[in-house]
């Protein structure tokens, strides 16, 4: 079943930002929707008009592919960003903001060092916190 939702990209005064829903893997999901995807934002990459990437990571690396039901690991997302890095050149810099991560906290707390770790392409995580505005 292909699980990968809506991507949104928003653009105001010649700068974007991508917000996507739940995300399949390309792998897990049999499709090729996340890689036409990255063919569509490399460009703005590279011209440095990509403010952000609002992405989903829902569960840790140690959910098993089968029941990632369209959902993004730490280990997926890196995958996913170094075939994004292929076509845009250098995403050192870029903000990542990381949503939905699922409950519980033990949980959230093992897909955040679990980034930390697997971020060698210099992205900027971020996790934004309840009430409070992220600035980018």
């Amino acid at each position: 079943s292909n699980l990968t939702s809506t991507a949104f990209l928003v653009r105001s005064k010649g700068n974007s930002v991508l917000y996507l829903g739940d995300t399949g893997p390309d792998e897990v999901e049999k499709s090729q929707n996340l890689e036409r995807l990255w063919q569509t934002i490399a460009p703005l990459i590279k011209a440095k008009k990509l403010k952000a990437i609002m992405i989903e990571v829902s569960f840790p690396d140690e959910q098993p592919d089968k029941l990632l039901f369209g959902n993004l690991t730490p280990h997926w997302l890196m995958a996913e960003m170094k075939k994004l890095q292929v076509m845009a050149g250098s995403l050192n810099g870029l903000n990542l903001v990381i949503t939905h991560v699922k409950p519980p906290q033990s949980s959230i707390e093992k897909i955040k060092k679990q980034l930390a770790a697997e971020n060698n392409l210099g992205l900027h995580l971020i996790y934004p916190q309840q009430g409070k505005a992220i600035t980018l």
